[in-house]
């Protein structure tokens, strides 16, 4: 059986019960007990109890002093005259607070049937209420409490049954949340009613007065009570969410500072232990941070540089220069800077270095620190002037010839092979050069294989080598990444050429042929024999565009063009 349904059965049956119980309280009622004094009392239960109640914190139930009427009731009419007068009392306060019959029902059997235990408990232990004469006596004292436990316990748990079921929640803990510390309303009705009942048996009914001083008392000392219980449960629940919201604050501000942490911890690794030279530079030069790498680089100690600035080491006919891209960088014209500069070293001699430079603002957008990445090319920067004083360079062109192809991509090969890419060499001819020669003369042939060498200039990498080693010829040597395609370094080429030639404002337009050959270290071929095995691709390539184009050659006139 569900909860609901389990519920609504027991709703039923206490109503069921409370009917029996009323039915059963009527038939045995002495009609002689009823006359004016319990009519008024009746009338003053129905009439104002109801209304001088207070809600139940947390759950949807109320108290009212009508209690010590039905107590009252008990002891000076007998225990059916008090059973129906509860059953109505309790009808008339559920109909005001509530909507729903069934709601209604349940209450009124409710105390129906609390307060049948309560009579026929008192019957068993002590006798008839109305016989009782020694009001003074100690038996009378235990009477009212047992009166007052009987009572409570007996409404309270049916109630708390009801809400353990409707909540699916245990009983015990229903009742002592919602329940436990109402049982001073029972107390303090038993004990108005059994004084009431002392003064009437003293001095009449007229003493029935006195019980409306005291019911207000016992009313607003409650209520005033029940304000604090309420206002102490709100202030607690407010505490209560303010310190989770406080917890789940500081569990999120660890888990931040925890993350800032790794975070710094990573970058200081990679800082201090980087290969090339790294620092943090104030915007107005001053070195921050240093690294090892650095320091080596320029031969100062990192407590030296730190307390100069990147001016100081830095080659004078280069500084100007520094100073505008630094400026750039602040102004936000440009997101880095990539430069070949010349620092001078602590024994006086030039290191040549690639700087690349960064700004870091502040929260503010304000220029905070700047972060140098200067990598070592002095190496470099001398293989190139030696190779350009063994005329080693194409003058034509500025690329390298043969001779300084040959010479600098065996160092090359090393430095690709240790980066852990690939070598491609990449083998070109200039279409239709004979016919530009010859239609249009050896000058607009030397313009046309300077525009080509710049082609070839754009479409690749600075560390890659590009020569001219023949009359219309040029060599790559490229390394490409394990995810990267040869093919695509072919299409990227070609499409620069296509669009330098919509952009020519010449009478030819320009193309190349390319062959393309893959290093295989298993095979050991020498750079020569890759030369010629991608020379031959670039000669199948031109005798296919050839017969696809069907291309005889032919004078220009007046515009040629170089097809692909």
């Amino acid at each position: 059986m569900t909860r609901e349904r389990l519920n609504h059965f027991y709703v039923w049956l206490i109503i069921a019960v409370g009917a029996t119980v009323v039915l059963f309280s009527a038939g045995h009622l002495a009609l002689g007990t009823i006359d004016v004094r319990f009519l008024l009392l009746a009338l003053a239960t129905v009439l104002i109890g109801p209304r001088l109640s207070i809600q139940i914190p947390r759950v949807k139930a109320h108290i009212s002093v009508s209690d010590t009427f039905v107590f009252l009731s008990l002891l000076l009419f007998g225990g059916e005259a008090a059973i129906l007068l509860a059953t109505a009392e309790a009808l008339c306060a559920s109909l005001r607070i509530g909507s729903k019959l069934r709601t209604h029902l349940f209450n009124a059997a409710v105390m129906a049937s609390a307060t049948f235990l309560t009579v026929w408990t008192l019957r068993f232990l002590f006798g008839e209420t109305v016989a009782w004469r020694d009001v003074y006596s100690q038996n009378y004292l235990i009477a009212i409490c047992v009166m007052a436990v009987v009572q409570y316990l007996g409404n309270s748990i049916l109630v708390a049954i009801g809400s353990a079921l409707k909540a699916g929640d245990r009983v015990w803990s229903s009742w002592r949340k919602n329940f436990l510390w109402t049982s001073i309303t029972y107390f303090a009705g038993a004990s108005a009613a059994g004084l009431i009942a002392r003064f009437i048996g003293n001095v009449g009914f007229f003493a029935f007065a006195a019980t409306i001083p005291i019911i207000a008392i016992v009313y607003f000392t409650y209520w005033t009570y029940m304000k604090n219980v309420e206002n102490s449960a709100a202030q607690a629940e407010q505490a209560r969410r303010h310190v989770e919201e406080l917890n789940r604050h500081i569990a999120e501000q660890e888990r931040i500072s925890k993350a800032l942490r790794e975070t710094e911890q990573h970058f200081r690794n990679a800082f201090d232990y980087a290969a090339i030279g790294m620092a943090l530079v104030s915007p107005q030069g001053g070195w921050l941070r240093v690294n090892r790498s650095l320091c080596d680089l320029v031969g100062y100690t990192e407590q030296e540089l730190l307390e100069s600035n990147f001016q100081a080491v830095t080659h004078p006919e280069d500084l100007g220069s520094d100073l505008a891209n630094l400026y750039r960088l602040m102004q936000g014209e440009t997101p880095t800077s990539h430069v070949e500069k010349r620092y001078v070293h602590r024994l006086g001699q030039i290191v040549w270095a690639l700087n690349s430079v960064s700004l870091v603002r502040d929260s503010d957008d304000k220029p905070a620190h700047f972060i140098f990445q200067i990598q070592d090319i002095t190496e470099r920067k001398r293989a190139e002037a030696a190779l350009q004083s063994l005329s080693l360079v194409d003058e034509l062109t500025g690329l390298y010839n043969r001779r300084g192809f040959l010479a600098i991509t065996e160092q090359h090969l090393t430095s690709i092979r240790r980066n852990q890419k690939i070598p491609v060499i990449l083998y070109a001819d200039l279409d239709g050069l004979k016919v530009i020669n010859d239609s249009l003369g050896h000058h607009e042939g030397d313009r046309a294989l300077v525009k080509a060498a710049e082609i070839f200039k754009e479409t690749f990498r600075s560390s890659d080598i590009i020569a001219r080693i023949g009359g219309d010829e040029f060599v790559v040597l490229a390394a490409i990444g394990p995810e990267e395609s040869a093919e695509f370094l072919t299409n990227r080429l070609q499409e620069k050429f296509k669009a330098t030639s919509s952009q020519w404002n010449h009478s030819y337009d320009l193309s190349v042929s390319v062959g393309l050959a893959h290093f295989d270290d298993d095979e050991g071929h020498s750079i020569e024999e890759l030369m010629a095995l991608a020379d031959r691709a670039m000669y199948e390539n031109k005798r296919h565009k050839r017969s696809r184009h069907n291309f005889t050659p032919e004078v220009i006139s007046p515009r040629m063009e170089a097809v692909a």
